[in-house]
């Protein structure tokens, strides 16, 4: 019976042990998480729509430092060959400090010049950073036009300006339907 009983405290005491190493565990990873930067290059339209921007985010929560990018397939500004996207100063330069949800935003192009059928149809760039601890991170973003072409509407808009004639367009729609009850009863 005792050699039972040690077997079970034995077995419970590595079950144990291995839980805590688990948590343990997990505790480092969310640590980690939250001290990561997470550098993201993403293109979205302006709010009216016509024009087409590059961005630039940390959208994680840690600081990134020494943050360079590199163009891999260049884009020529407003289509002018002399505003090439790589002689940007925040590409040619880099930047040393990019702080949690700090955005860089550049303009691109108008939607009209974005044809699908046009050898310039995307941007490619690598983006290299580091985090506060010293790791090193390295992501490289394929950004095509034509998933942006007629793509850039949400409802209800992002922007206060956007939110506006939304809501006053809902207000409205409400104010018939409320009148158009009281006729019937």
């Amino acid at each position: 019976m005792i050699i039972l009983t040690n077997v079970v405290i034995a077995v419970a005491t590595a079950v144990y042990a291995w839980i805590n190493y688990k948590q343990l565990k997990e505790s480092q990873a969310t640590r980690e998480q939250k001290n990561a930067p997470f550098i993201v290059a993403f293109l979205k339209a302006a709010d009216n729509h016509n024009s087409l921007s590059l961005y630039i985010k940390n959208i994680g929560e840690g600081l990134a430092k020494n943050v360079r990018i590199k163009i891999i397939k260049d884009y020529y500004i407003v289509g002018k060959k002399e505003l090439p996207l790589s002689n940007l100063n925040v590409i040619k330069n880099g930047i040393n400090i990019f702080p949690p949800q700090y955005e860089i935003v550049n303009n691109i192009d108008f939607m009209e010049n974005l044809f699908p059928d046009k050898e310039e149809n995307n941007i490619s760039l690598n983006i290299t950073y580091q985090g506060v601890n010293g790791k090193e991170y390295n992501v490289i973003y394929d950004l095509p036009f034509n998933q942006y072409i007629g793509q850039h509407y949400c409802n209800p808009p992002e922007t206060f300006i956007g939110e506006i004639p939304f809501y006053l367009k809902e207000i409205n729609a409400s104010i018939k339907m409320i009148n158009s009850k009281k006729q019937v009863i």
